[in-house]
């Protein structure tokens, strides 16, 4: 059965970054608003689902897809890099974040991939695809060309190597399946990027901190009680995500002890230089 999705009128789609994510990124882009993951495992913790000025109070979910992206990302693109007075400012995006650029509603509507086609005329500066899905994978050769033209790592969510977690929902993807489709990029050149974010319960460690690093070039390490936009944690610590994990037998995971313990055996298994913490590391371009 064919499905719809609410369109949203929309400004323009680089939104100027602060906070977390203005250390390295100038941009942001989020084509969609809200998150069809919203029922999957990562919804549960999706730090997205606190902001206010998305949400506006309704549940977590897919609100819409927004209209007319490639045109705003033209119009603006221009504005930065031809201004009338003065040198070109710098463009360096961050796709996305407070939703996944490549839902399910993506492979029948092609924003992203409409956008990165837009991207190969109207290049970034510097570019970071950051995403929970293997859809990704069908714009591979897209981002291949890319790489060839500016810094652009593709970034995969992969929290735990868990299959399942008693007493939360399913994986929206399998974490094995998310780990082989970062492989996929590195085998073809392009710089990848794997986001334990926020640190879920690890079953073999050891074994998980070799599977990333077979994968990736870089892996973030990261804590909702350092991640989630508030002091300690305070947005998810208000959720049900931390009684969660202590039913389920994982209370130890809720801490910054744990964190920083799984933070010094993974440097000591993959090299200090390659293992990023919370926003340190999601803001680091330069390496």
């Amino acid at each position: 059965m064919a499905f719809t999705v609410p369109r949203i009128d929309n400004k323009g789609i680089l939104t100027a970054t602060s906070g977390f994510l203005g250390d390295g990124f100038t941009h942001t882009i989020n084509s969609y608003s809200g998150c069809a993951f919203a029922g999957t495992m990562c919804g549960t913790f999706c730090y997205a689902q606190h902001n206010h000025w998305i949400t506006a109070g309704r549940p977590w979910k897919l609100y819409g897809v927004k209209n007319d992206i490639v045109e705003a990302y033209r119009r603006e693109f221009d504005r930065l890099k031809r201004p009338q007075r003065g040198v070109p400012k710098p463009l360096r995006i961050f796709m996305s974040s407070s939703t996944d650029p490549y839902l399910p509603q993506e492979k029948m509507l092609g924003v992203t991939q409409a956008l990165l086609k837009e991207m190969v005329t109207r290049v970034p500066d510097a570019l970071v695809v950051q995403t929970h899905s293997t859809l990704v994978l069908r714009d591979l050769d897209l981002l291949v060309q890319l790489a060839r033209l500016t810094k652009i790592w593709v970034s995969i969510t992969v929290e735990t190597d868990l299959d399942k977690i008693e007493g939360f929902p399913p994986h929206a993807y399998l974490p094995g399946v998310r780990i082989a489709a970062l492989r996929r990029f590195r085998d073809a050149g392009v710089r990848t990027r794997v986001t334990v974010s926020p640190l879920l319960p690890i079953r073999d460690l050891d074994q998980f901190a070799a599977d990333l690093g077979a994968a990736s070039e870089e892996v973030i390490l990261d804590h909702y009680l350092l991640g989630d936009g508030s002091p300690g944690g305070m947005r998810t610590r208000k959720t049900s995500f931390p009684e969660m994990l202590r039913a389920a037998g994982y209370d130890e995971w809720n801490s910054l002890e744990k964190f920083w313990a799984v933070v010094r055996r993974f440097r000591e298994i993959l090299g200090v230089d390659r293992i990023l913490t919370s926003r340190d590391g999601f803001n680091s371009l330069d390496r």
